[in-house]
């Protein structure tokens, strides 16, 4: 998890110091404030989300954020559910970026869940790969895309919607057996829909095909296990449905970019 400390970097513009997707394994966080706006999107899964002594429920589909030195924490019942959320953190410059933080404050309150839906994980994918890039202007990039989105949140035009009955059980499915491996014909089998007909539901749907929203989850749950923990590469990929090490070794570059080894080098 990326921890913010505006001190240690010297900022003119708006900055986005990183966007990370947390393994459902991730059950509960002490409380703790950052020097930066933390933004969550959950994914998958549900659980509770503290920010100033007030607990709010939060589910897949919702967008809430603290500002700068809020005390917060995030927590997952021990039911057996989880909770699979992208956070980012971006800091304003508190001259340049003065109408940003208040329009947030006016459109936006801290810490009290939006409705985003389901069409945003393709966004915080890229997002990720755009702030992981270590190039300045791809940063920059990542940066201004996260305040667009920022706005389209504040204007209303990313609302909530009530998706098809077989896609939300498909996504909920994909979210909750990041672990596992699975084709697309039995994802299909298991909705009961003919494959291709459930290509263009989906995809109608989210926007992007089956197949490359989980890979998009797997891979990304690789990502932070490799910059999170020191296990071996064989466990890693078994954690996200890969039985064999040099398949998921493979998969993972097609993804990022780089090979395990040196993706997990750079943290």
């Amino acid at each position: 998890m990326v921890h913010a400390d505006r001190s240690m970097y010297d900022i003119d513009i708006m900055v986005l110091l990183g966007c990370c997707l947390l393994p459902k394994g991730v059950r509960a966080f002490e409380r703790h404030t950052h020097d930066a706006y933390e933004f969550h999107h959950v994914v998958g899964g549900s659980g509770s989300f503290e920010v100033g002594g007030k607990w709010r429920p939060i589910r897949a589909g919702d967008f809430f954020y603290t500002r700068p030195r809020t005390e917060h924490r995030a927590v997952v019942p021990s039911d057996g559910d989880y909770l699979l959320q992208y956070v980012v953190f971006l800091v304003l410059d508190t001259a340049l970026d003065v109408q940003v933080a208040d329009d947030l404050m006016a459109r936006l309150p801290e810490g009290v869940p939006h409705r985003a839906g389901d069409r945003l994980h393709g966004f915080f994918a890229q997002l990720s790969r755009l702030s992981e890039a270590g190039d300045a202007y791809q940063s920059r990039a990542a940066a201004f895309r996260f305040v667009a989105l920022l706005y389209e949140l504040m204007a209303g035009s990313q609302t909530s919607h009530h998706g098809h009955p077989a896609i939300e059980k498909a996504l909920e499915y994909m979210r909750s057996q990041i672990g596992e491996a699975y084709t697309l014909d039995d994802l299909a089998t298991r909705l009961g829909l003919e494959k291709s007909y459930f290509i263009r539901l989906f995809k109608k749907n989210v926007g992007v095909s089956p197949m490359n929203y989980a890979m998009n989850l797997k891979m990304s749950a690789a990502a932070d296990l490799l910059c999170t923990t020191r296990e071996p590469l064989a466990l890693v990929a078994a954690q996200v449905g890969f039985p064999d090490e040099y398949h998921f070794a493979k998969r993972f570059k097609q993804w990022s970019g780089l090979a395990p080894g040196t993706y997990r080098g750079r943290g």
